[in-house]
């Protein structure tokens, strides 16, 4: 073993003792103790116990993990922000902030049903762990509205990291009316609108959201040419009338099967030439990673769906080419998101 290799049993137990790391990171950032540290350096235990409303015990353990796992630094009996804390104490709507919340109330514990889900092939996490009857976490969402707005605010802001990429990114210069199939809060149809002046988005989403991406829409003065409608995307049609669809970050979490029924859905909506684009985290075509895309696999299978996964750039070629549609190219948006684009021939 050489000096920079790391033993095989310190290795095995960063990942089965994972859940205290993050436990200690939630809930400093749950009892506001890295703003609090942000704002006041260098306070001492007796002084965080007080501004936190912990007894002492609870602050020293607290306080212990959270310099040991490197979210704080002890300098003499004060303690300090590190690099790593210091994007959790402002701007909590945005990320990394966000998505501390709805792993610790959206994911956690479902999780903990990783294997079960495996063995039944469903998404045990979601029935054990969530309350509610829809089959789907987001039918579920709609019976917690705290917890959907925990959800969306954290999708808001993984939204807005790709929609601003996309935005640059993404040609849509022959695209006149574009249908955003689970546009969600019109994160990328402003974008996209705010991009190209003459374009028209119609969202289609679950009615909650569909009403709330209305309010927003009009807030931000594109009612003229953005608009959202109440569509179930596997029970209807999608209407016609557009020339481009776009799929942004939705199709992942759904079986091979129902993707490609909704692939076919869009290529009927279009006219020939129309352009589909699929939004979604990159599996690298050898099935080999990234990160990124096992933990969200994971997530698909154990909680949001039960069926999905996060699919290979081949798979979806394959898909479009059995429905009518031509690929066209894959278009990478930051280090595990791809655009796969493609034309109705």
């Amino acid at each position: 073993m050489t000096q920079t290799e790391v033993p095989i049993d310190v290795e095995l137990r960063g990942l089965y003792k994972a859940h205290y790391r993050f436990q200690f990171l939630s809930a400093g950032f749950q009892l506001g103790l890295f703003a609090l540290v942000e704002k006041e350096p260098g306070l001492a235990v007796r002084e965080i116990a007080a501004r936190l409303d912990l007894k002492e015990q609870p602050t020293r353990i607290l306080l212990l993990g959270c310099t040991v796992f490197g979210l704080l630094r002890k300098d003499g009996e004060g303690y300090h922000t590190t690099p790593l804390s210091k994007p959790l104490t402002a701007n909590f709507d945005e990320a990394p902030a966000s998505n501390i919340p709805w792993e610790q109330h959206g994911i956690y514990r479902a999780m903990a049903w990783f294997c079960e889900s495996l063995k039944e092939d469903t998404n045990l996490g979601l029935r054990r762990e969530i309350p509610g009857t829809a089959p789907t976490l987001y039918g579920r969402l709609a019976e917690n509205p705290e917890l959907e707005t925990t959800f969306h605010t954290m999708m808001s802001s993984v939204s807005r990291l790709v929609g601003a990429e996309l935005r640059e990114k993404l040609d849509l210069s022959g695209c006149g009316h574009l249908l955003d199939i689970g546009g969600g809060t019109a994160i990328n149809a402003a974008n996209l609108a705010d991009r190209w002046p003459d374009l028209r988005i119609t969202i289609a989403d679950l009615p909650s959201v569909a009403t709330a991406a209305n309010e927003k829409i009009g807030k931000l003065g594109l009612a003229d040419r953005v608009r959202a409608v109440s569509l179930d995307a596997f029970h209807d049609e999608f209407p016609t009338g557009c020339d481009g669809v776009l799929f942004a970050h939705f199709l992942e979490i759904w079986s091979s099967e129902r993707i490609r029924e909704l692939l076919a859905k869009a290529a009927r909506a279009l006219p020939p030439g129309g352009r589909i684009y699929v939004v979604t985290p990159r599996q690298d075509d050898d099935g080999t990673g990234p990160e990124r895309a096992a933990m969200l696999s994971a997530y698909f299978h154990t909680i949001a769906s039960g069926e999905g996964m996060v699919y290979t750039g081949a798979e979806y070629e394959q898909w479009f080419r059995a429905v009518g549609f031509e690929h066209t190219g894959r278009l990478p948006l930051g280090a595990d998101t791809v655009v796969i684009t493609g034309r109705k021939a």
